[in-house]
């Protein structure tokens, strides 16, 4: 426990140092959320005032961007470079790398989620979620779907510039098809459907719902998805990890 806590530590020191991922995961939804707001807010969609339907679409988003390109494209970054083929000669199995990973990941997407929050609190009034403790329960399910899922999908690149092709080919997909950015009603039946394919849409429902709706015993099928997500990913992610490139 005592090196998965310390490979946390250092790693949490080197994403602070690097101002590309600290712009990414902490100004970019900030500015995101602000560039709606002057489009959409004093209006409703789906029956939700604007901070309380794009605050937590944008929380999620943050849960994609922070797996993807904080987690996974990293740990191909240390792949290619040969930082894991170091940590290979030292006691660290790989599944104390993944939680170290997945705890780093954690707190920083925590800070970023309470960061957005209080953007919205303070620009556009939003008020606490209504069941805060299913929708804290709903962003740690999330986190558990979501960071093995994207370790298992950088996993399979050969290099960082894939991995990062990867990354940003899930996000825009995501980001644009799941209903985080647009209401779904505004889009064809068919992307309707599609977006259901997509695992940040169950991300965004389970999160919108447990802030303005419902508990979380409400949302069984998104629980369930996400997940069900997470356990294969956990077990496709320490299947396929790889310490070098060969």
């Amino acid at each position: 426990m005592k090196a998965i806590i310390r490979l946390s530590a250092i790693e949490t020191k080197m994403f602070f140092r690097d101002r590309l991922n600290v712009f990414w995961t902490f100004l970019f939804p900030v500015a995101m959320i602000w560039l709606f707001g002057s489009m959409f807010v004093g209006g409703e969609m789906s029956g939700l005032a604007f901070a309380e339907m794009f605050v937590p679409s944008w929380i999620g988003v943050n849960i994609v961007t922070t797996s993807f390109f904080t987690l996974g494209t990293v740990l191909a970054g240390y792949r290619e470079t040969g930082v894991l083929r170091r940590y290979q000669s030292t006691p660290l199995q790989p599944w104390k790398i993944l939680a170290a990973h997945t705890f780093q990941g954690t707190v920083i997407f925590f800070i970023s989620a309470l960061l957005l929050m209080v953007f919205g609190m303070l620009m556009y009034d939003l008020t606490l979620p209504d069941y805060i403790w299913s929708t804290i329960l709903g962003l740690v399910i999330s986190i558990l779907a979501f960071f093995p899922f994207a370790l298992f999908v950088t996993s399979l690149a050969k290099n960082t510039q894939a991995a990062a092709a990867i990354s940003a080919l899930f996000l825009n997909l995501m980001l644009f098809l799941s209903g985080a950015t647009f209401p779904l009603e505004f889009m064809p039946t068919v992307l309707q459907y599609a977006a259901k394919a997509l695992p940040l849409y169950y991300v965004i429902q389970l999160l919108r719902g447990t802030w303005n709706e419902a508990p979380i015993m409400e949302y069984g099928l998104e629980v369930s998805v996400l997940i069900g997500i997470g356990v294969v990913s956990t077990i496709l992610a320490s299947r396929f990890f790889r310490w070098s490139e060969k």
